[in-house]
């Protein structure tokens, strides 16, 4: 539904992305990480659109979006990180206006959504609290009716209630053949929703993966602080072994049991020693606080 390919674009001489390809299917929830910086928000602005890109291909279905960028936006539900709405508009006639351009749009399911998350469909845009304006901006993107979901930061300031109906809403989406990109700092709810996930870092995929396969090896983490610094080459190696670090800090990612990996180590000078918990954190751990080589 969704094909990027080496997309690239900066703002003056400052790269944002650099060559950034991924794809997004039908039926699938990709969710988008990474810290502040990172691109997501430029990237999915550039797919909308709404942003120029320098060079790269965006397809949506089997539109050119760099060449017909009106037919794309037809074909996506699109709901942007800010709020900076109609606000003198009534709650249900902005969701009216938003989804009124979309050739499937359905104004019923789009009321009811406001309803099922708490809006007052007739109150002003503007005595609206931040994470209500959020629900009015999902409620009209589910609501369009467009094939393709590209949702930046969806359930920020959003209680757990409200994100429970968010992620059965994006959940019951995908099972309907809908695509759904999402980006979000929220790891937990990316981990109950994507079925994969795309790490950005300085305008770069630096990783990406099934949610399963990613949280199996964030279970198969062990960090570990030195008292000495140590090299590469001085610490333990076995096969399925990859060790990651410099110094004193180091992660190592096995394949064996935990009590053979600590058998192994324990000739090393630790200070302190953690194993991986399972999870998202842990991964967005890994790739953006540990120590690279």
């Amino acid at each position: 539904m969704l094909t990027v390919h080496n997309l690239r674009k900066s703002y003056g001489p400052t790269p944002v992305l650099q060559g950034v390809s991924l794809e997004v299917r039908a039926g699938e929830i990709v969710g988008l990480v990474g810290p502040n910086g990172a691109g997501k928000t430029t990237l999915l602005k550039c797919i909308v659109g709404v942003v120029h890109v320098d060079s790269g291909t965006i397809e949506v279905g089997t539109i050119d979006a760099r060449a017909d960028s009106l037919a794309a936006r037809r074909m996506i539900g699109y709901s942007p990180s800010e709020t900076a709405l109609y606000h003198r508009m009534r709650a249900a006639d902005l969701l009216r206006f938003a989804i009124g351009f979309h050739p499937h749009s359905n104004i019923s399911q789009g009321l009811a959504l406001l309803d099922e998350f708490g809006v007052p469909g007739r109150r002003r845009v503007s005595a609206l609290s931040h994470g209500m304006k959020r629900k009015v901006l999902l409620a009209q993107a589910i609501s369009s009716g467009a094939p393709m979901l590209i949702l930046d930061e969806p359930m920020e300031a959003f209680d757990p209630a409200a994100r429970k109906v968010a992620i059965d809403l994006l959940q019951e989406a995908a099972s309907s053949g809908r695509a759904v990109l999402c980006s979000s700092h929220d790891l937990a709810s990316t981990e109950r929703l994507c079925d994969r996930v795309v790490f950005l870092h300085g305008g770069r995929v630096l990783r990406e993966g099934p949610t399963g396969t990613l949280l199996a090896e964030a279970g198969r983490l062990v960090h570990i602080t030195l008292r000495t610094p140590m090299t590469a080459n001085e610490l333990p190696q076995h096969p399925g072994w990859k060790w990651s670090g410099n110094s004193t800090n180091w992660t190592l990612l096995h394949d064996g049991s935990p009590e053979d990996v600590l058998t192994s180590i324990a000739m090393l000078p630790i200070a302190s020693i953690r194993t991986g918990d399972g999870s998202l954190d842990e991964v967005f751990a890994t790739l953006y606080l540990d120590p690279q080589p």
